[in-house]
């Protein structure tokens, strides 16, 4: 699916999650879900792809995964729904890695969209309590502290003092 089809996808899985139509956008969610990591590689390679081209295309993958996971949260596949938000996670952590001038000038927006899954699935795992999601949870926390680590001592992300 080519990107203009993709983002044409996610106009209409949204309109059919407005409409109530659950069953019918998480069909095509998936199918927008499939091919937007590549989109998102393939801007990453492309000199011409213009920071808010590139920030928009975060935001498609964070939203299109987070109202993903809410249907599949309905459907009872909570462990589908988990998935896809680790994995959605886990892709914007590793592209927050890149040594390229794109991320550089987008590392706020993907920094708040990190944050953002990582908050979803903190939710989720309190929603559904339990050992296995206590668990869940206590490997993403550190996850997200590994990551927080790499981009600081590889210069990605200013030390910056931590408030509580």
């Amino acid at each position: 699916m080519n990107l203009q089809d993709c983002w044409t996808s996610y106009l209409k899985a949204e309109q059919l999650l407005e409409q109530g139509h659950w069953f019918a956008a998480q069909h095509v969610f998936e199918q927008v879900l499939q091919y937007m990591p590549e989109h998102i590689q393939l801007a990453l390679q492309d000199e011409d792809t213009k920071p808010c081209q590139f920030a928009c295309l975060l935001s498609g993958l964070r939203n299109a995964s987070v109202a993903q996971s809410e249907i599949l949260n309905r459907m009872g596949e909570h462990n589908k729904a988990f998935d896809l938000l680790n994995q959605t996670y886990a892709l914007l952590q590793f592209i927050s890695l890149e040594a390229s001038s794109l991320v550089r000038r987008n590392s706020r927006d993907l920094h708040k969209h990190s944050d953002a899954m990582l908050n979803h699935m903190t939710a989720f795992c309190t929603a559904h309590a339990g050992d296995q999601w206590t668990q869940e949870l206590k490997q993403v926390q550190q996850s997200h502290l590994y990551f927080r680590d790499l981009k600081y001592k590889g210069g990605l992300m200013p030390v910056s003092p931590l408030l509580n």
